[in-house]
């Protein structure tokens, strides 16, 4: 009994020098209390934006409209480049040979058209005596000429120049101032002009690929009667 009394002294001796030793809050760590909770406040109060449901589904569908600027447009872009070479064939004086070649054109995939214009033609130059007020009067010229050698002579009417007496219409000119200068010395009042005649010319428009090879249908004798194949600008489509 006495050792059980003892034992017990010592320890209660050694608790009491430990507690002198490790104060009493280290030994026992006071737990933290728990803040008392925060009072409610209103979203208004508390400055935070307050947003309706109605405004953000505006929100959401304006910026759905916004074209994305992130993603760069892709030019689609047509090639406008003219695929076509064009050309005129003529002229020509005879239709039914303008048409024959343009067949030929036709005949290989080119798109012809026949068109024709009324041009002068020209004759040469004439020369002629004029003055006379009657028919009878350019006879009598005409006979007194031909008592003198020189007998290729008609009588021509125009409606500014009736009773003319022609003398002959001369391809060159050089043969025409020949005759004048003769009919001169007789003393005739001889004079020379230009001659033109009104005809229908015809021409050929024709126009192709430029990925095909360029045609050439015209033969040599084409090119010898004053047929050509020239260069143009295409016709608008």
């Amino acid at each position: 009994m006495k050792v059980f009394f003892g034992l017990l002294l010592i320890v209660n001796i050694a608790f009491a020098v430990f507690q002198w030793l490790l104060p009493y809050e280290q030994l026992f760590v006071e737990k933290k209390k728990i803040p008392a909770a925060v009072e409610l406040q209103l979203l208004n109060d508390a400055n935070v934006e307050v947003v309706s449901e109605t405004e953000v589904v505006a929100k959401v569908t304006a910026e759905a409209d916004q074209p994305l600027t992130s993603v760069p447009e892709i030019l689609v872009t047509e090639d406008s480049s003219d695929k076509r070479v064009c050309y005129t064939i003529g002229p020509f004086k005879d239709r039914a040979l303008a048409i024959e070649i343009s067949g030929r054109y036709s005949g290989k995939r080119a798109r012809t058209a026949l068109k024709s214009n009324l041009e002068k033609d020209y004759q040469g130059v004439m020369v002629y005596i004029d003055g006379h007020k009657t028919r009878e009067d350019a006879i009598k010229t005409a006979n007194a000429l031909s008592t003198k050698g020189i007998r290729d002579h008609i009588i021509v009417n125009s409606p500014d120049k009736p009773n003319i007496l022609s003398l002959g219409v001369f391809g060159l000119k050089k043969n025409a101032d020949r005759l004048k200068s003769r009919v001169e010395k007789l003393a005739y009042p001889v004079k020379l002009e230009a001659r033109y005649r009104e005809r229908t010319i015809y021409w050929i428009y024709a126009e192709q690929s430029s990925e095909a090879e360029l045609l050439q249908m015209l033969d040599d004798a084409d090119f010898d009667s004053g047929i050509s194949q020239i260069p143009t600008q295409c016709l608008p489509t």
